[in-house]
């Protein structure tokens, strides 16, 4: 893309940053969809987000992702948060304004359009979840903006779990082992560890076959490996399962909007996801179906 002294700058903020795949998903969009925009990465160290937002602010970058360590630490830096944000109680996505910055939650987007696409229903009933890291945040709250009747979260500590989502009374915090208070089958299962991810592939948060014949439908926020070995217990019991690559992808769509006030086209989704695939998977990302 050519720039001029018109074109505007949105960047990651994070440390690390080298491994993240934003710019090349948001210099995607940008091209598709003709906004005059580029799109790159800055390691920032712990405790220096207030520093850097003053100096964006004065430079005029127009917005940021996010990601670790700051997705709280910004908060009380932002002029404005969206009360989705404070619910979830993290953001990702900074925008300008005459003030500073705002801050937003796009991941929710991301898991929100994933799961709604995979065309399982979950409107009324309860699902799962393992983990209760940072994922968790934005899933929990998204499995509810989807209609769950209540989550039965599955956490290796459960002091953690209970510290983070005990106030509210519909979350049932069990440790791992104890799925088998879980009754009945054909559950959603959203896998919020980092449990299975590159080189860990063998891994898997639970092993017991019995857990998993209780799963229809599964969603791994990890998406390297392309198929988890999660992912694979699940289809061996006859289950669906995706990996978080499609959370990832739709995630920046939201932020893309964020930014600019551009909705990206299907044509130019598609253009990102073959990108981000032959990226991550060296192709178009066969096994995550």
């Amino acid at each position: 893309m050519m720039t001029d002294a018109k074109t505007t700058v949105c960047a990651l903020l994070g440390d690390p940053v080298e491994h993240s795949h934003s710019p090349l998903i948001q210099n995607s969009f940008s091209e598709t969809e003709g906004v005059n925009n580029i799109y790159t990465a800055f390691r920032l160290k712990k405790g220096e987000a207030g520093t850097a937002l003053k100096g964006a602010f004065s430079l005029g970058i127009k917005g940021f992702n996010i990601t670790v360590p700051h997705k709280t630490d910004v908060i009380p830096y932002l002029c404005y948060v969206d009360p989705l944000a404070e619910r979830i109680g993290a953001v990702n996505t900074l925008v300008l304004t005459e003030q500073g910055y705002a801050g937003y939650n796009t991941d929710i987007y991301g898991f929100m359009r994933q799961t709604e696409e995979s065309g399982f229903d979950i409107t009324g009933k309860k699902v799962i979840m393992i983990g209760a890291g940072g994922a968790a945040n934005a899933v929990l709250q998204g499995l509810y903006e989807l209609g769950a009747a209540g989550v039965y979260i599955l956490n290796r500590s459960v002091d953690k779990a209970v510290q983070k989502f005990g106030q509210d009374e519909r979350n049932v915090i069990l440790p791992l082992n104890a799925f088998k208070e879980i009754p009945g089958s054909g559950y959603f299962c959203a896998q919020c560890t980092s449990v299975g991810l590159f080189p860990g592939n063998s891994d898997s948060p639970i092993e017991d076959k019995e857990f998993f014949e209780k799963i229809s439908y599964a969603v791994d926020v990890i998406y390297n490996p392309e198929e988890t070995a999660f992912m694979k217990k699940v289809r061996a019991c006859g289950g669906k399962a995706e990996n978080g690559l499609k959370m990832l992808l739709y995630q920046a769509v939201e932020a893309f909007y964020r930014f600019h006030g551009v909705r990206v086209s299907d044509s130019g989704v598609e253009t990102a996801r073959k990108k981000l695939y032959e990226k991550v998977y060296g192709g178009d990302g066969k096994n995550n179906s």
